[in-house]
């Protein structure tokens, strides 16, 4: 699968800081009434507005923080059927990827002629080649005047950088799933019950059957309907710099609909938590009762803690609705490779006692995902770092110095600093993650499961330059 290209962060305008007021709004007068009118503040705004105007800004190299290297963004998402780089088919889907928009308006009755497979192929194309997607992508063409039967052959939805930027958790859920009420009611549905003639006695009266008035139905409760049922794969990987898109919350609601899933992707999702704006909040709200409510949640210790008690918790209801999952993809999410193997202390467990007389395996059963229950049938685990540290330039590189400069360069300095330092966390990451692989193959293994297979990616090369 062709990899992704870099995608340049949008460069807004930056606001005034001065209040909005009616000066401002207010309709244009003459050039001489309204230069004698202008005050000091307003002939500033005027010139800095008409510098950034005309002057040009060059890219930065922060322009692309927030987004991935093209050697990572790439789509691995089982069951992808895609041709070989340099076909004709290949330049055709890139190229309709890149030039997304203009196809969805233009070429909007054309996409069902399409068969549903190549359809799922596109949408993957979109994923990694599209640039500024606006148009529902799923919709459009797998959704758009599209036949059941169609639909039921549906087995692959790559959504993979999708989350808020074509798409949000509201609207795949109204994409995958549809509300279907039951059947209509009889007429006496919503009728009132009709005061019998005789009262009986007591409760245990017999009463002839005839005389008893015909009771309301009760329509019954709506039902979840799939528009994809036999849908297998599906990817939710999210961009680093759009974390705030990836929900927990709503990723464990859409999961109870989801229960036949066998490929899933979270890559580059963040911490599980439900509550991701309380990380540096806590407030304790008193009301009415014996103990106060506690707003708050995993915070930002919560790794140099140990503490995963609300990840774990979080991973276990997933583990429970997706019971059917085979595979499963945790790139970039090396953040929180602890809570996948994380066992609370006897000091931090509120159930647990010194004379309770439990062991640890029951309790880290009980917060833990059920890696022997819901998740006993995974057998593809990708834990990889999902980003490797830029090395800088050698410092026998000439061009790093001119004869203005001396040999020993401050920023060069920095980005050795910042490279050894990057290389010491992704080989913590990578720690952690074989860590998690003994760890559950250790379960799997006195529990009598199946073996699972843990991906780790490459390995950093050794380095050379021995000033690194």
């Amino acid at each position: 699968m062709p990899k992704k290209h870099q995608q340049r962060a949008l460069q807004i305008k930056p606001q005034s800081s001065s209040p909005h007021t009616l000066s401002l709004s207010r309709s244009a007068r003459p050039q001489d009434e309204a230069s004698s009118q202008r005050s000091v503040n307003d002939l500033i705004r005027e010139s800095r507005r008409l510098q950034l105007r005309s002057e040009t800004r060059t890219p930065s190299a922060l322009d692309n923080a927030h987004s991935l290297h093209p050697s990572v963004r790439t789509s691995n998402l089982p069951a992808g059927a895609f041709p070989p780089p340099g076909s004709l088919q290949h330049l055709v889907l890139k190229k309709i990827a890149s030039d997304w928009e203009w196809h969805a308006g233009n070429d909007l009755e054309y996409f069902n002629y399409l068969p549903v497979r190549l359809r799922e192929t596109l949408l993957s194309y979109v994923a990694v080649f599209g640039d500024h997607v606006k148009s529902d992508p799923l919709r459009i063409l797998l959704l758009h005047e599209t036949d059941i039967e169609e639909r039921n052959e549906v087995q692959r939805l790559d959504l993979s950088n999708s989350l808020g930027h074509w798409i949000t958790f509201k609207q795949l859920d109204k994409d995958l799933l549809v509300k279907q009420a039951g059947p209509p009611a009889g007429s006496t549905a919503g009728a009132q019950l009709p005061p019998t003639e005789h009262t009986p006695d007591s409760w245990d009266a017999e009463s002839d059957g005839d005389d008893l008035p015909n009771l309301p139905t009760i329509s019954p409760v709506p039902k979840t309907a799939h528009h994809f049922v036999n849908l297998k794969h599906l990817s939710l990987a999210s961009s680093p710099g759009n974390a705030k898109a990836a929900s927990w919350a709503s990723l464990v609601s859409l999961a109870t609909e989801l229960r036949t899933l066998t490929s899933l992707s979270l890559a580059y999702w963040p911490q599980p938590t439900f509550t991701p704006n309380a990380a540096s909040t806590r407030v304790v709200v008193q009301v009415p009762g014996p103990r106060p409510v506690v707003y708050g949640g995993s915070d930002m210790y919560t790794s140099l803690d140990n503490n995963w008690r609300e990840a774990a918790g979080i991973l276990r209801t997933l583990s429970r609705s997706l019971y059917c999952l085979k595979w499963l993809d945790l790139t970039g999410c090396g953040d929180w490779f602890a809570a996948l193997q994380w066992v609370p202390s006897p000091s931090s467990s509120p159930s647990s006692s010194p004379t309770s007389g439990s062991s640890s395996s029951p309790q880290s059963e009980q917060l833990a995902p059920e890696w022997n229950g819901g998740w006993r049938g995974l057998e593809k685990l990708i834990l990889e770092v999902g980003w490797r540290p830029v090395a800088p330039p050698s410092t026998e590189d000439y061009r790093l110095f001119t004869p203005e400069t001396s040999s020993w360069n401050v920023e060069n300095e920095r980005r050795l600093y910042r490279y050894r330092k990057d290389r010491e966390r992704f080989a913590q990451i990578r720690s952690t993650a074989r860590s998690v692989a003994q760890h559950l193959r250790a379960v799997r293994r006195n529990a009598g499961g199946k073996w699972i297979d843990v991906a780790f990616g490459e390995d950093l090369e050794p380095v050379v330059d021995p000033t690194w």
